[in-house]
């Protein structure tokens, strides 16, 4: 800095000795060149999800008996993780298969009366009446065995459901159970996440939907990767009033659940203007914005509209097609006319 500021005292000393002496005032000139627009840079953010994940919970109330996998363990697709105590449900499928050996005995003995009550209808020896009522008894009981047979198969299903399986391969990334706690209805006890198969949800401007290509880059924890797009958004975002679109990040790459991503979408505005470095650019009247361009050993003031800026250079629009070369620096030092002379030509910016 105080190498800088001693060079521009320095400018200025000269500035004022040539303005005495006629001597020139050495300056550094930037080569301007016309282009047909530019090039912006927008950056939208997200975050990394899984292709699956899942929040784990059982499907009816019951005590937790056992807990098979913890937190950070990796479990296959179908392995048990927890289990609920199902004593109760082994006493009721028992009961039911008590009732069910019962109905079969009496089904069996309601068989043996019809075919007796047959053998002595044809002889004559039976009212028809008993005979009726007999087989009405057979169905009443075929009805009952049905009826068991369903509850049965109801209690077989929820002593499988008691055991709470994982639906896919996986990290399990969340346990919000112990062993003995009751766990209700719908209460999350694991949460389970894919481990490899990485996505990006981002939030994109609708105006630059269109710029946004089927493979894009994308940054996650300072790492650069292409991104297949997946889905080009059909819902707009409630608080950012983004279209919400879904990438795929590479087979293999291990980035963690809840990761914040950075993607670049570059737009291109046609208007013919220039590039020029923000050191070459100074206050105008009323707002306005000057460079000096440099014309035969002088300084010119040009004004300029400001259309872009990156942070380094601007891109501008105003009648420099005549002045190829202006003032790349020090421009506070500078006046209207003074004579100057280029001792350093800038290359104009390549894009």
């Amino acid at each position: 800095m105080k190498i800088l500021t001693f060079f521009f005292s320095f400018l200025w000393c000269w500035s004022v000795l040539a303005a005495e002496s006629g001597d020139h005032l050495p300056i550094a000139a930037y080569q301007v060149k016309l282009e047909s627009g530019y090039t912006q840079l927008r950056a939208v953010t997200g975050q990394v999800v899984k292709q699956h994940e899942a929040n784990l919970s059982f499907e009816f109330s019951g005590k937790v008996h056992t807990i098979l996998f913890d937190q950070g363990d990796w479990v296959n697709k179908g392995e048990i993780i927890a289990k609920q105590d199902t004593q109760l449900l082994e006493i009721e499928r028992l009961e039911l298969e008590a009732q069910k050996a019962k109905l079969k005995a009496q089904l069996k003995l309601a068989k043996v009366e019809q075919q007796r009550f047959e053998k002595l209808s044809k002889k004559n020896h039976s009212a028809a009446q008993q005979l009726d009522e007999v087989t009405t008894q057979i169905e009443v009981i075929a009805a009952e065995q049905s009826l068991l047979d369903v509850k049965l198969k109801s209690v077989a299903i929820r002593l499988e459901k008691a055991s709470l399986t994982a639906p896919f391969s996986g990290l399990i990334a969340q346990r919000n159970v112990h062993l003995g706690e009751v766990a209700s209805v719908g209460q999350v006890m694991f949460r389970l996440l894919e481990h490899n198969k990485s996505q990006v949800v981002l939030g994109v401007p609708v105006s630059l939907q269109a710029y946004v290509n089927d493979t894009m880059v994308i940054t996650v924890s300072g790492k650069q990767y292409p991104a297949q797009l997946l889905s080009k958004g059909a819902l707009i975002d409630n608080m950012s009033r983004t279209l919400m679109m879904r990438f795929q990040l590479p087979k293999g790459v291990e980035v963690y659940a809840g990761t914040l991503a950075r993607m670049g979408i570059s737009t291109f505005t046609e208007q013919p203007g220039f590039w020029v470095p923000l050191s070459a650019l100074t206050d105008g009247v009323r707002g306005t914005w000057l460079v000096y361009g440099v014309e035969a050993g002088t300084i010119v003031p040009i004004s300029v509209n400001v259309h872009y800026t990156d942070g380094e250079y601007a891109f501008v629009s105003g009648a420099l097609t005549q002045y190829p070369l202006i003032v790349a620096n020090g421009l506070h030092k500078m006046a209207a006319n003074i004579a100057v002379e280029v001792v350093q030509t800038l290359s104009s910016r390549s894009l």
